[in-house]
């Protein structure tokens, strides 16, 4: 039986092997062979063992016949000669009578004559001559009209008594009881079930066979359809399904072909032109960017340098590459809000005074709500709103202090810091590269974070190494 299951379970188990990898018991449960060869077998089974049941019934009933008839012929050719006894009171005759019968037959249990009152006048037991013989209790089985069966135990044996009425003459003269013991029938009546029992086991064995093999002729195309659809959802690389049926199912399954085969090529085409939508998207942002730097003399290249410190922050902190590529976009249009601000104020040859620094302290929240018109850039306005935000709390617009600044914004604020320092203005000379380490040094815990603050610190040789004078060239700098 174990090989059986184990052969069952193998059977069950030949899918297409992108659906087997991610199939769960669950699945296997809904699936729709499973369902079949549930329909197939649960119809064979109730069909068979149905049969079965039918058939045991009219086995029981025949055997019970053929004992009824036996014990009703025994006492049938008991009755004419026991008669004659009683007529002549021949006890002799009686007793060699009963004895007769019960050695011709091993499976009675007893046999008497009774006379009118039921006194028993011979019996196999000959001290029981003399006693009353009751009629058996028990379940009546059949009644005619010379001869009443009942079955009922006899000193714990399980029997079946045959009283039969004994005429002579016309007249009742007595009575003559055999007694067969229901050991045989039952013995006959357990072989027969045990042998349709098995028959039924066997069929249903084969049946179970029979559905399983049937169903996967039937599930297989559908199972290699189905493979096909989890594979085209998961934009995997979807191969013809192969064909081997004319019918409607056939059809489904060349019409699913011909459909993968579009969305492939629609899909490919789509990824070119979202390749270049991107591109170009990227490159009016840079474009952009440029545009507003170059509205300050001085601070021509700010953004994209800015850029390449953020970039070099956010690697050491193992960004993901959509994290970069939205770190470098929120670093390209952090000063997008300074498209407000007067040339006069951003060109300005000394130190702004109090309403032109509260002016360009306007930027951020201006930069934010730009963004906010396209839904697109809604993901850079936490870099662009807060990159002035201090550590300690005390920056603008929103005064957030620690981790209740965004992390683009911590990083942005760093890069934005580091190079404002070391850019030189109409009324100051920009901050050396070991002078702005320190102050950033400095500043660490007060305006910056310390963890970014030292990562920083550690990438300001490299990244400046790498910049040959304060002019980049405007290609994406994490598009590697």
């Amino acid at each position: 039986m174990r090989q059986l299951v184990e052969a069952v379970q193998s059977l069950f188990s030949k899918r297409p092997g992108a659906l087997q990898s991610e199939s769960s018991p669950a699945d296997f449960f809904r699936g729709i062979r499973f369902r079949l060869v549930s329909f197939f077998l649960s119809l064979l089974v109730v069909t068979t063992f149905s049969v079965s049941f039918i058939v045991m019934q009219i086995l029981d009933s025949a055997l019970l016949d053929s004992l009824v008839k036996r014990g009703s012929a025994i006492t049938q050719a008991a009755a004419v000669p026991a008669g004659f006894s009683l007529l002549e009171n021949d006890r002799l005759a009686m007793d060699n009578l009963v004895a007769q019968i019960k050695a011709s037959q091993e499976e009675l249990v007893y046999v008497a004559i009774l006379d009118l009152e039921k006194n028993i006048l011979a019996h196999d037991r000959l001290d029981r001559v003399g006693e009353q013989l009751p009629s058996l209790a028990g379940t009546p089985i059949a009644h005619a009209r010379d001869v009443a069966i009942v079955r009922g135990p006899y000193e714990g044996v399980d029997s079946f008594e045959f009283r039969r009425s004994i005429y002579f003459a016309g007249q009742h003269v007595g009575s003559v009881v055999v007694a067969v013991s229901a050991s045989k029938l039952m013995a006959s009546k357990a072989l027969a079930h045990r042998q349709i029992f098995t028959v039924s086991t066997f069929v249903t064995i084969l049946a179970l066979l029979g559905a399983i093999l049937l169903s996967m002729v039937f599930t297989r195309p559908i199972e290699r359809l189905a493979d096909g659809v989890s594979r085209l959802q998961k934009d995997e690389y979807v191969e013809d399904v192969p064909v081997r049926s004319r019918n409607e199912l056939g059809m489904l399954i060349r019409n699913f072909n011909k459909m993968a085969r579009t969305i492939q090529k629609q899909k490919a085409s789509l990824q070119g032109y979202a390749g270049d939508l991107e591109s170009s998207y990227n490159d009016i942002v840079r474009i952009l960017a440029a545009a507003l730097d170059a509205r300050d003399n001085y601070t021509y290249g700010h953004s994209a340098r800015v850029a390449r410190f953020a970039i070099a922050v956010a690697e050491r902190l193992e960004f993901t590459r959509e994290e970069l590529k939205a770190l470098e976009m929120g670093c390209l249009l952090h000063d997008i809000g300074k498209i407000h601000v007067r040339d006069a104020v951003l060109n300005k040859q000394c130190s702004l005074d109090q309403e032109e620094s509260l002016e360009i302290a306007q930027h951020p929240l201006l930069g934010s709500q730009i963004l906010e018109l396209a839904p697109s850039l809604h993901k850079y306005i936490p870099g662009v709103k807060h990159h002035h935000e201090r550590f300690d709390g005390t920056g603008y617009p929103d005064r957030l202090s620690g981790d209740e600044i965004p992390m683009h914004a911590q990083i942005l604020a760093l890069a934005d810091t580091y190079d404002a320092m070391t850019s030189s203005r109409p009324y100051r000379k920009g901050l050396s590269q070991e002078e702005a380490i320190a102050e950033i040094r400095r500043c660490s815990g007060s305006q910056f974070n310390p963890k970014l603050a030292e990562i920083f610190i550690d990438i300001v040789p490299v990244v400046s190494a790498q910049l040959v004078d304060d002019r980049l060239p405007l290609e994406s700098l994490c598009a590697s």
